[in-house]
């Protein structure tokens, strides 16, 4: 059997764990029992906080380089209209 990497077993513990939340909710919405309604709640704010890191981290990674090369194309920019002033 092939063993899980640390970070695939971290993906999958938040996936769970979301996958619980929506359940929760879902048990909430058909019971109208406020108990699921408060165990969606905080599953949810759990997997925002400390889950989103890992279940997104390739999201993030393309949002920062795409920033950090916008950010490299606005220096030079503004460097070219700089010079052109002067």
């Amino acid at each position: 059997m092939g063993a899980i990497s640390l970070e695939n077993r971290a993906k999958i513990k938040w996936q769970v764990i979301l996958f619980l939340a929506i359940v929760s909710y879902i048990l909430a919405f058909a019971t109208q029992l406020y108990f699921f309604n408060f165990v969606a709640i905080g599953l949810a704010i759990c997997v925002y906080k400390y889950g989103n890191p890992v279940l997104f981290k390739e999201y993030y990674e393309r949002k920062r380089k795409k920033y950090e090369e916008a950010m490299k194309v606005r220096e030079a920019v503004q460097t070219i209209l700089k010079n052109k002033k002067a």
